[in-house]
């Protein structure tokens, strides 16, 4: 029997990957710097920070074969303490393994590391650089970690290192910065920007993670479902009203906002550019060399994720219930409107094009 070692045990994915894995019969170690506080039937248990320098000799002494990384805490702001456990533990925790002879370890990630440019490709390879400043920090660290991934295989050329970099999850209750950004009220649009958006559902995860874990892939892969669909139409699918502002306006008011708090500066859950440019990832590695293929599309992800969402506010919120009532009665006296609301867009669309002449303040 294998056995899968499984950090971050608590969190969202840990559970439920550990919950599954030990249900197929594999032996599962769950490790975790919180406590235990219930029982976890199917899985062992040590509490400890993956940063520990006796990590790499409970691996051994458990004789580990794969080990999945679900350690990574996503924060926008910068903290020397999520970064220290986010960057340098998952490098501490590489090289416990190899000191142990792990065979396997498998690292999720995220499409956002290739960053949102205008010269980006239609679909981005998994062997493209990544581009642009990163904003926000857990796409820093992701890239960091990355980069790492990169230096320690060339190291380690015998030791399977697998790197899922995931498209938007939505889905399971997991708070992704796509999932928050779809769960406001109303959603920020940059003027005149459309980009393409790509999705996975969490069930698709978990078969993705699984997968992975039943048979060696050695590599980097992209994991979406398709289709990639403009930013608009995933609104309309959510039934969120979007609400679009100058994007030079944007560029500024974050510069200014840093000036004055940096959590004014990142009001969004994701940055603005992944709002303006877009950054759909190839899935021809997925398909063809990780042999995996989504179960859902990119749209009725959407729809299920929305329906949930508003089914939970229903139950949970008078006041959403109330609010229902309200916009109902908006969006019919919107219809009235129509013509003015154009005017008005065709006058700003006016304006966008002087804009668009001064410098970027990006």
């Amino acid at each position: 029997m294998r056995t899968l070692a499984i950090t971050g045990l608590f969190s969202p994915w840990g559970r439920r990957i550990a919950r599954l894995a030990s249900g197929f019969g594999v032996r599962v170690l769950g490790i975790d710097i919180k406590p235990m506080t219930k029982p976890f039937p199917g899985v062992e248990f040590v509490e400890a920070d993956i940063r520990n320098p006796l990590v790499g000799k409970l691996f051994q002494a458990e004789n580990i074969d794969t080990v999945l990384h679900c350690s990574f805490r996503w924060r926008q702001e910068r903290a020397d303490e999520v970064y220290d456990s986010n960057v340098i533990g998952t490098m501490r925790l590489l090289e416990a393994a190899a000191t142990a002879g792990v065979r396997k370890v498998i690292i999720p990630s995220s499409a956002f590391v290739y960053g949102a440019h205008p010269e980006n490709p239609s679909f981005i390879a998994e062997d493209a650089d990544f581009v642009g400043e990163p904003a926000y920090a857990y796409i820093h660290e992701l890239r960091e970690i990355e980069i790492f991934i990169a230096g320690f295989r060339r190291q380690y050329p015998d030791m399977i290192v697998t790197t899922l970099r995931f498209a938007n999850i939505l889905g399971g209750g997991v708070p992704t910065p796509m999932a928050s950004y779809l769960a406001l009220p109303i959603a920020p649009t940059l003027l005149g920007f459309e980009p393409r958006m790509q999705f996975i559902h969490h069930d698709d995860v978990l078969r993705a993670y699984g997968h992975c874990i039943m048979n060696d892939f050695n590599g980097v892969y992209n994991v979406a479902a398709p289709e990639p669909l403009p930013l608009l139409k995933v609104l309309a699918l959510a039934g969120v009203p979007p609400a679009p502002i100058f994007h030079p306006l944007v560029y500024a008011g974050a510069r200014w906002g840093r000036k004055i708090s940096p959590g004014v500066a990142k009001a969004a859950p994701m940055p603005w550019d992944f709002l303006r440019y877009s950054w759909v990832a190839a899935t021809t590695r997925m398909e063809q060399e990780l042999d995996f293929t989504p179960t859902r599309d990119a749209e009725s992800t959407i729809r299920e994720f929305s329906a949930q969402l508003r089914e939970y506010r229903r139950k949970t919120s008078t006041a959403y219930r109330v609010a229902g009532d309200g916009v109902r009665g908006a969006v019919a006296v919107s219809k009235r409107t129509t013509g003015a609301v154009q005017e008005a867009s065709r006058r700003v669309g006016a304006a966008a094009d002087d804009l668009r002449g001064l410098p970027e303040t990006d």
